[in-house]
């Protein structure tokens, strides 16, 4: 059986003054799929990212999310379709604690009217208390169950990151957007990090990662996409991407070319 398609773009284009940020790209990612965007910088990678996630509207094409269309949808109405994303740069609430920065995700999960919730009454008590256990097993999830207490601005740069992985799954997505995940992570933090990906696929959850770490990518991505001056340049899995001449030379460079070298 064909995996539903979650998210489908066609011919996306957007444009910033003079530069042509996205020209008509068209793309769908299934149910438990990873898709990956690739390509130098000013590609039009994050401008891709920012387009599926609700924070640019595009110019030109169609964009839907399980049917559904998103064009002129803003970012908090995706997200109660399902629709999460984390940033290049780590954008959390840094004086407030680790676990309280991922309880504020969970609104999309809460299962009061708003006027309990002004109230001190048991039925709010148990819903917090739903919401706080989830948010545990979440920290818990990312490696950072130890830390729920601790200032967010308190951790290190690569826990910040995995904090603003947890938060993004508090609202329970179906699509995950990632934007530069593992910048800045070092070796063994980019190999958990490779792990937790591949666990949340194995889960159900879909996942569009834009990514300059090629180890990543080529582990776990399904599909790779690779942008060049807002265009497609090439598409296909990652074998195909690592034997393509004109993307090694032109953006992998010696880096695919000598890992596919050593792996002979």
């Amino acid at each position: 059986m064909t995996a539903e398609i979650l998210i489908e773009g066609d011919r996306l284009s957007k444009r910033f003054g003079g530069v042509q940020a996205v020209q008509a790209i068209s793309l769908s990612v299934a149910a438990e799929q990873i898709f990956a965007i690739i390509g130098p910088n000013g590609a039009g990678k994050s401008t891709m990212l920012n387009l599926l996630s609700g924070m640019y509207q595009p110019d030109a094409g169609g964009l839907a999310f399980r049917g559904k269309s998103l064009i002129g949808m803003p970012p908090h109405r995706r997200a109660r379709l399902g629709l999460a994303r984390t940033f290049q740069k780590i954008r959390l609430f840094k004086q407030l604690s680790v676990l309280d920065n991922v309880l504020v995700g969970f609104h999309r999960q809460r299962r009061l009217p708003a006027w309990q919730y002004l109230l001190p009454g048991p039925a709010r008590r148990r819903d917090d208390e739903r919401c706080r256990e989830r948010a545990l097993e979440l920290l818990s999830f990312v490696g950072l169950g130890g830390r729920a207490a601790a200032r967010a601005g308190a951790l290190a740069y690569g826990q910040q990151r995995l904090l603003e992985i947890a938060r993004s799954l508090a609202i329970g997505p179906q699509l995950l957007l990632l934007d530069e995940p593992a910048a800045g992570l070092n070796p063994a933090e980019v190999g958990f990090l490779v792990e937790r990906l591949v666990e949340l696929r194995r889960r159900g959850v879909a996942l569009v990662v834009v990514e300059h770490n090629m180890d990543l990518v080529m582990t776990i991505a399904d599909t790779v996409l690779v942008m060049d001056h807002g265009q497609e340049l090439f598409r296909g899995e990652p074998n195909a991407v690592q034997s393509n001449p004109e993307v090694v030379a032109a953006y992998l460079g010696g880096e695919l070319a000598e890992r596919s070298n050593s792996d002979k």
